[in-house]
This record gives structure tokens, sequence and C-alpha cells, in this order.
């Protein structure tokens, strides 16, 4: 994520909600209590959704079909995901992570396993629904759930990750995805997500206005010009901005297809940073896996990433900053894109080496804020330090690194973390341990004191 507006924590996360599909009108008196406790503040959220499972472990592909009413601001949304055991215990819950439960005013609408009706938890933006009968190791089944969803109007506090404003729809994790229960609110403006590789995601999108484009992490495979369909192989999300009045220009750069959706952004500078930072990337860390990128203007809020995807906000009109975030954005693809991690529990990995990899383009500073550790999660950092510490000190960190390794060393390891955890998950442990191993003797090590606890009881 780019450097942008900075946000305070949130209001209290929505009421869980027990839904029992063949009943889903009713609520137990259960969790009507539970409801009333919340919203008095005696019960946190997460008390509904007591041990929330972690279900990053599970393989999963994705088929999508939505519906998008533009003139009531609506999202009808049906996916399904087939779902394979690949861990060697028993699986009677899963958690998949669903922005638009936390800020789309969310209509949960059917809930199946397989061909049977489900129970499910909505809470904060997760979705929890319990397996009729556990899923044992080697087993397969499949979820479908089917929500509505209203896109939101206006900006602050993340909302402009599924909002509708300008004539632009943006959409950002509105797919249900397994993953493991984390709260949408921080007091940073640091992601809350972390997804593992699809295989495949499916997407079938309808819309009842005229010339919408679409902005998205896939390929087009066929469509009508109402009903459009996409396809992407090895990512770890599917987002999607569209408007009528996007301007789309494509071009072949480096064997890739770099497609650019616009409405005011300049094309000229656009283009010049983009094929800046794909050329500084792919030669210091690997190639980019994919045939095409997508950069789509987007109506307000930060720079935000998606594999093959990266949004610019319209409020980039300077030079400096519309350079900062292509080249911030383009970063992520590398890292969180291929080479993912816990971006709310270790935010280091995923900002960090993505602010290096900008900075080694654009240029180095000083941080703002009294050095801190490096190890936090987002939530545990103040709102007004985190971008200077997670992103600008662990820049500076890493650039130290490299000068003390020596570049050849450095880089070398920076490849080789890349190429052992592409389309998997990486740390920050897995990535200082990386480059340690291709540091000369002698010159790498020395992380305690920034990431105590990784490494506990000093060097």
């Amino acid at each position: 994520m780019g450097l942008g507006e900075r946000y305070g924590s949130s209001k209290p996360a929505p009421v869980a909600m027990l839904i029992d599909v063949p009943r889903r009108r009713r609520i137990s008196w259960l969790m009507l209590l539970l409801a009333l406790l919340m919203l008095a503040g005696l019960m946190p959220a997460a008390a509904a959704a007591a041990d929330a499972p972690n279900s990053l472990g599970l393989n999963a592909t994705y088929d999508v079909s939505a519906t998008i009413r533009w003139g009531a601001g609506k999202l009808l949304v049906t996916s399904t995901a087939t779902i394979t055991n690949d861990t060697d215990e028993p699986v009677s819950a899963l958690t998949f992570n669903l922005v638009p439960a936390r800020i789309g005013r969310l209509v949960l609408r059917d809930v199946r396993v397989g061909e049977d009706a489900a129970s499910a938890i909505v809470d904060d933006e997760n979705v929890i629904v319990e397996l009729p009968v556990a899923l044992e190791p080697g087993q397969q089944t499949t979820v479908t759930i089917s929500y509505k969803a209203t896109f939101n109007t206006r900006s602050r506090n993340k909302r402009w990750l599924f909002a509708k404003r300008k004539g632009i729809i943006t959409a950002y994790r509105w797919i249900p995805w397994l993953s493991k229960r984390y709260t949408f609110a921080t007091p940073t403006f640091g992601d809350p997500f972390v997804t593992g590789t699809t295989s495949e995601v499916r997407v079938t999108l309808t819309s009842d206005k005229p010339n919408l484009k679409f902005a998205i992490s896939g390929h087009p495979t066929e469509g009508d010009g109402v009903t459009e369909t996409f396809v992407a192989h090895d990512v770890r999300d599917f987002n999607f901005t569209a408007s009528p009045y996007y301007q789309v220009t494509t071009e072949t750069y480096s064997g890739v297809e770099l497609a650019y959706y616009r409405i005011s952004l300049p094309l000229t500078k656009m283009a010049n940073y983009a094929h800046t930072a794909f050329d500084q990337f792919s030669a210091r860390v690997g190639a980019y896996p994919y045939d095409r990128l997508v950069i789509a203007e987007s109506h307000s809020g930060e720079g935000m990433e998606s594999p093959g995807l990266v949004w610019i906000p319209q409020s980039a009109t300077t030079s400096a900053k519309l350079r900062y975030l292509v080249t911030h954005e383009f970063a992520h693809q590398w890292f969180y894109g291929v080479v993912g991690s816990d971006q709310a529990g270790d935010p280091f990995a995923d900002e960090a080496l993505a602010e290096f990899l900008t900075r080694s383009v654009i240029g180095h500073r000083g941080s703002k804020c009294v050095e801190s550790v490096l190890d936090m999660r987002v939530y545990d950092y103040s709102r007004g330090c985190y971008y200077e510490v997670i992103y600008v000190q662990g820049d500076n960190y890493l650039n130290d690194y490299r000068l003390r390794v020596g570049d050849d060393a450095f880089w070398a390891g920076v490849r080789l973390y890349y190429e052992r955890y592409s389309f998997k998950l990486g740390s920050s442990y897995k990535l200082l341990q990386t480059l340690d191993e291709a540091a000369p003797e002698g010159t790498g090590g020395g992380h305690a004191q920034r990431f105590p606890s990784l490494y506990p009881g000093g060097p």
C-alpha cells in the first residue's frame, strides 16, 4: 500500500450474526443476547467467533458470479470455493476474509457446503462457516457463499476499498477467500489481510450499466458488453475497479501487456514511471510471472496493490506523488503479490521490502520518528509513526544491511528469497535468514535489536 490518508480507530466492529440458512430470518435468543452485550461494550465481537480457525493451510479454487447494480450501488455475489484439505488434521470450520462484511452493509443470503445448507457467522471482516461434517485430510468439498453488499459513497476509514464514487467502482477483497481471522479497523493505515495463492479464480461480472470497463486482476476470456468473464492463475487475490468513463490504453512492454485505465491521470508520466519500476525490479529481483499488468485510476484513498493490478488514486496530481505510488505499488507485484506474507501480523515483510525497492529507485530518506522495533503487528504501532517506522525505518534497515554485506550478496539474497517463496507465504524471519544465507561470512546477522521476537536472547 502506498502512502496516503492516515486513519484513526474506526467504529466498533459490527455485531456478529449467526445465520442458520434453512431458518435464516430467525436469530437465536443466545445470539441476540450476545449482540446486545457487544453493543453495550460488555463483550468483544470476537467472542461470537471464538476459536475462529486458521484456514491458510488449505487449498482452494474460486468460481464467482456477480451482478453490479450501478444505479442502486449494489453488488450481488455468489462464490463457490472448491476446497481441499491438505493438512494432517480434520477441519470442522473455515474462515474466509471478506471486506464487504465490514464496510459493505453485507447481507448474507445463502451458505452451502456441497448441496447442504450450512451455518455461518459474520464477524468483522470474516465469514466463518461451520461444516456439517468434518473435512478429513485429503478430502475435498465446495462452499458456496451468496451475499449482497452496498458500495460506500464516502472514503473515510478505508471505505474507499469498497465504494462507488466519482463514476468509479472499487472492489477490494470482495471474494470470500480462505484466510485467518483479523480485525479490519487498525490504528494505522496498515493492511489487515493475509491470503494464500489459488491455482485458479474465474469471475463472471454482469452489469446494468452500459459500456462499463473493468480494470481487473485477471484476463478477459469472453463477454458481450453486458456480461464479462475473467480468469487468473496463481494469484492470492482478485480485485477490480470499473467505470464507464475509463480511457483504456494498452502496450506491450518487455513481453508483458501493460494496460492503463484512466480518467484524469497523465498517461505519459504513468507509463514512464511504470517502465522504470518494471525494469529495475525485474532485473534486481526476478521475472514478473504474469503476462498482464493493469494500472487503474481509483477515485480516492491510497495506492493499492493486487496481483496483476494496481490502483492509483486521482489525488496523485503531483509528479512526486505519482512517481512514488506507481513505483511502490509495482514493487508489491513482487512482494506480497508473488511472495506473500501476513500483512497484518508481519508488516515488515510486506511494506518494508516494497518500500526498499521503491526507494532504491527514487532515493532514501531518514525517519521522522524515534527508532523502534520492526517486528510488531499493524495494530501495535501508533497512527503517527506506522509509516515512519515500518516503511521508512524498515527501508533504512535493509539499505544499511545492503551496505554492510555488499550489493552483489544482498541482491543475491533478495533473488533467492523471491525464488524460494514464490506463490507461497514468506515472512520477516524467512527474509532475514535468506539474506544472511547469501551474505559473506561474518557480515550478516545482527537482527535481534530490531526484531526481538524473532531473535530472542540477542545475536
